[in-house]
């Protein structure tokens, strides 16, 4: 091996250490600084100094699941909000966090089906009506294989949909008639 790769190889190593100790120990006053983020907010800090109100903060979507005994749980979600969003859904996703989701808006009632099209993961589908209640939940839904992709029916007629990972109402204890607040981005 050439010296080059040795020296590259030791570095790695030592770092893998450090950063294993850090971990673990929390020994040393370490943190990531996100300098996009802190300049953001300098710039934001400038303008309001200069008086400048049309400031906007950078918001997040996000729904809040309210669960027995007064529990809410959170959900960082993405809004699917127009035909070809909702038509792409989480289609060729690999991955979701476990707090993340899909969520999919309508501008009335509807009862379409829904199905699993190009979709690798198992989804729990979550519909909720206007007034932001759980009226109908199908959990660990597969993707579609080559031969049969079924829709899924709702049992109800629903204003919003939200896709979670399978076994999320499960472990989290959401079920049907438990209501949601959604909090959503305006859009400028």
């Amino acid at each position: 091996m050439n010296n080059q790769l040795k020296l590259l190889i030791y570095i790695a190593v030592i770092a893998g250490v450090f950063f294993y100790i850090q971990d673990s120990f929390n020994l040393f006053d370490v943190s990531l600084v996100n300098t996009n983020q802190s300049s953001k907010e300098e710039d934001t800090q400038e303008k309001e100094d200069r008086g400048d109100t049309t400031v906007q903060e950078d918001e997040e979507n996000y729904i809040e699941i309210f669960i027995k005994d007064g529990k809410k749980i959170l959900v960082d979600v993405e809004v699917a909000d127009t035909d070809a969003l909702r038509t792409l859904g989480l289609s060729n996703r690999r991955y979701l966090g476990d707090y993340n989701g899909m969520l999919f808006l309508f501008e009335k009632n509807v009862s379409n089906p829904f199905w699993m099209k190009d979709t690798y993961i198992t989804l729990d589908i979550i519909f909720i009506d206007q007034k932001g209640f759980i009226v109908d939940i199908k959990k660990d839904n597969e993707p579609c294989t080559d031969q049969s992709c079924p829709y899924i029916f709702p049992s109800s007629t629903y204003r919003y949909v939200l896709e979670v990972n399978g076994g999320f109402c499960d472990v989290n204890g959401v079920e049907v008639g438990q209501s949601m607040v959604l909090h959503l981005a305006s859009e400028s």
